[in-house]
Parts: C-alpha cells; sequence; structure tokens
C-alpha cells in the first residue's frame, strides 16, 4: 500500500491535491471549523457521477482525461498507519465514531488548471449552539474505505463543471439526491440532468452549459422525475415560513438569485438551501446553503434582517455588491396537493384574526407572546413528534388514520406549543382534520 496515503489535516497538505480551488479553500475551512485531524486519500477511486460525465463528454475530447478520481476522507482524531492497519483488520469504531465525511477531487481541470470538486458529503455543523439551534436537510450515506463501512448524514454538493453542468444543473443535482431513495426518482449525473432538462428549446447550447439551464429547464427537469414542484415568490414574510416548512419535512429549496457587481448587469444564480438556524425564539438568524461556487453550508446571513438581500461571500469575497433571492422552486412528491401558496395565505389570515381577537379582549396578554408557524410533516414523522409529547386524547390522536402527508399550523405562548391545527396536505383545498391540545403543567 502506498504509505502516503495517510496525512495529517493542514493547508499546506490538501493544497497538494485541491491547488488554488476556491472551493477548495472553503473546505479547508469548513473542515477546520469541524475540527478535522486525519486525512485519508483513495487515490483511484471510481465515482459514478464523474464516470458517467466522462463516458458521455470527457471521453469524446482530443485532450486526454482520467477516468479515476481521488476520494479524501476526513476524520476528528489523530490517525497513524499502524493504528489504520489495525482498523483494516477489523477494529475500525474509532474510525467510524470520527468520521467527518469525503471529498471527491475530479481529474478536470477549471479554467485556471485548478482541479474540480466532485461528489462531497460532509459533516454539518452542530445542531446546537447555544441557545440557537440548527436543521438540516440530510439522508444517511454509506462509504467504504478499503473495506471499512463509513456513513455520514449530509446532503451531497459538487462544483459546477462549464462542461456538462452549470450552476442550475447542481443546484438541481444537489437538491434532488436525497429523493432518489424516498420517492425512487432517477440518479441522474450532472451531464444526464442537463441532457433531459435542454429538450425543452433554448437559445444556447447544451454542452459545454456555460449559460447554463433557464427557469423552464430546471422546471421540465423536476417534472420529468415524476415529482411535482412549488414556485414560491421570496419575500421578507414567505420565506422564514417557507425554509422551516420544507426543511424540516427533509426538502431542500432551490434558491434563484440574482447578483450584481458595481457597474454591471445583474446575473442569474442557483443554489439550494440546505439549512437553517433559528433563537430561543424561533427568529430566523441564518440560512446554510449548498452554492456550487462556493461550497456546501454556506452561512448566509440578512441584509438588515430581511433574507431577500443575502451577505455572504459573494458580497464579501467576491466583490459584488447586491445578492437578492427572488424564488423558491421546492421539488415535492405528486400527492402534496395542498400548496404552500395557499396554505400560507390561509395561516397570514388565521394570524390577523388571532391578533385581532386579542385586542378586542384587551387582554393582559401580549400578543407578541403568541405566535403560529406553518410545518409540513409525513404523517410518520408527525406520529412520531407526538408520542414524546403531553397532548390530551393521545391514544385516539395516535391511532386516527390520517393522510400521508399534513400541513400543520401550531400555535405557541411563551414558545411552549398549546394547540396543532393538522390540514390534508393531499387535498387541493384547506381542509382542517383535527385539532391536537397539549398539556402543559
Amino acid at each position: 500500500m502506498d504509505n502516503n496515503f495517510i496525512f495529517s489535516f493542514s493547508y499546506e497538505n490538501l493544497n497538494e491535491h485541491f491547488k488554488d480551488s476556491p472551493q477548495g479553500d472553503y473546505l479547508f475551512c469548513y473542515l477546520k471549523n469541524l475540527n478535522a485531524k486525519t486525512c485519508i486519500v483513495e487515490k483511484e477511486y471510481v465515482d459514478k457521477d464523474y464516470l458517467i460525465d466522462y463516458q458521455k463528454f470527457y471521453c469524446r475530447s482530443f485532450e486526454k482525461h482520467e477516468r479515476f478520481s481521488k476520494r479524501v476522507h476526513f476524520f476528528n482524531k489523530d490517525i497513524s498507519e499502524d493504528s489504520f492497519q489495525k482498523s483494516l483488520e477489523g477494529d475500525y469504531g474509532d474510525l467510524r465514531e470520527s468520521y467527518l465525511g469525503f471529498i471527491v477531487i475530479k481529474p478536470i481541470k477549471d479554467i485556471y488548471e485548478n482541479p474540480l470538486i466532485g461528489r462531497t458529503l460532509l459533516k454539518t455543523y452542530p445542531l446546537e449552539e447555544g441557545e440557537k439551534k440548527r436543521f438540516f436537510v440530510k439522508e444517511k450515506y454509506h462509504a467504504s474505505l478499503f473495506g471499512v463501512p463509513l456513513n455520514i448524514m449530509s446532503l451531497p454538493f459538487q462544483a459546477q463543471d462549464q462542461g456538462v453542468s452549470a450552476c442550475a444543473t447542481i443546484a438541481l443535482w444537489s437538491s434532488l439526491q436525497p429523493l432518489v431513495y424516498r420517492y425512487g426518482i432517477p440518479s441522474n449525473s450532472p451531464v444526464e440532468i442537463t441532457e433531459v432538462a435542454t429538450l425543452l428549446p433554448s437559445p444556447y447550447r447544451r454542452f459545454p452549459s456555460e449559460s447554463g439551464l433557464t427557469w423552464g429547464q430546471m422546471i421540465k427537469y423536476i417534472q420529468s422525475t415524476g415529482l411535482d414542484l412549488e414556485v414560491i415568490r421570496a419575500t421578507a414574510e414567505t420565506i422564514p415560513t417557507a425554509v422551516k416548512a420544507y426543511i424540516n419535512t427533509n426538502l431542500s429549496l432551490i434558491a434563484l438569485l440574482v447578483l450584481k457587481k458595481p457597474d454591471a448587469e445583474l446575473v442569474g444564480h442557483a443554489a439550494v438551501i440546505s439549512g437553517y438556524q433559528i433563537d430561543e425564539k424561533g427568529n430566523l438568524k441564518e440560512l446554510y446553503v449548498h452554492d456550487d461556487q462556493i461550497g456546501p453550508y454556506n452561512r448566509v446571513k440578512p441584509v438588515n434582517g430581511n433574507f431577500e438581500f443575502w451577505d455572504n461571500e459573494w458580497i464579501r469575497n467576491y466583490g459584488y455588491s447586491y445578492v437578492k433571492l427572488n424564488t423558491f422552486l421546492v421539488p415535492v412528491y405528486e400527492k402534496i396537493r395542498l400548496t404552500f401558496s395557499r396554505i400560507y395565505r390561509f395561516l397570514e389570515k388565521r394570524k390577523e384574526e388571532l391578533y385581532n381577537y386579542l385586542e378586542k379582549k384587551k387582554s393582559e396578554i401580549k400578543s407578541s407572546e403568541f405566535g403560529l408557524e406553518l410545518y409540513l410533516y409525513t404523517i410518520r414523522k408527525y406520529k412520531k413528534y407526538l408520542l414524546t409529547c403531553p397532548i390530551e386524547e393521545k391514544i385516539e390522536i395516535l391511532t386516527m388514520p390520517l393522510p400521508r402527508f399534513v400541513w400543520v399550523i401550531r400555535l405557541f405562548f411563551k414558545n411552549q406549543p398549546l394547540r396543532d391545527y393538522i390540514y390534508d396536505a393531499t387535498s387541493v383545498y384547506v381542509r382542517r382534520l383535527e385539532i391536537v391540545k397539549y398539556q402543559w403543567v
């Protein structure tokens, strides 16, 4: 075995693999934040997504391209060659416990001769930070390191490749990965996504895909998989509600953005919202975004408290003065028929009625102490949640037949849930099914 397959985590060591890749720099900082200490590299790794892209595009180029990628695994413990040899003999508990994920490095270079970052699965930020909490879209993925079985809960990321996949293609690829196992949709590589999406006429070339996909082509591809989708106009009011509702049910949101540099025209961009952070009062504080030109779980802050306008690396590092979120595309299962727009309008009406009622009563209770939140649940996840909660008529509620998907409007008082109003998400219209009452001492 090559003696150089294990090395300590450092910028100098990783730079030999990442070179000056901007995503590589970001990934180093991200892994440093996760306290990475050891790297183990597979120098000839067969990556399915890259191999399909190679077969359909790169093998037909005059320039010679390798078929094999490199895959670098990361751990938050110091691992020597001797201890790793013992792991290969069967004692691999420490490897599994300390695993932070992997990064595939393609044998393809960008215009600056830096290698492209391929399929990447990394551990998320910690779920709690003081009184703040984080929520992420993630699925369980398996990796085999020389036969050692490893697992990671994550959402796949990769950088764009202008030969076969611009930002919109990568956003589709990343957002749909968890749904391959959940709903049985095709597991297509970036080049396959571009092929299907560009069957819809466009003034641009299919390959190389420098101009990316149009909005219509993105919609066409999602529908071609058998899924449906929500198109949501992003406003200061809808963004927190939509992000929480879909992330909590493990569905990512594709963010359609416009970016601007000083004295330049607006340019379109697509990224994937993969998580969010709230404070102790449930207020949205950060978004986490898979951006193919930055990296996974990129922290996004609001500008003046408004998440329509983003403060992240586009502003701080890349010279842009303006990043605006215009629209969400959300791939959803076709049986979720009650749209976000309809249930959101209903939610806003209920809020208005609640606050008007409190005002008329001139209650000593402040209306600000009440809150309404919207959740989209699978019935399995919702009943699992209710199992842990003190609710009235618990047996009756848990044994009640309910549809596969439900919207839940939850009434809070001083951040404590009081009522759940359950609505049929498989219905076209807003139809209440049940009220769940919480019991608190």
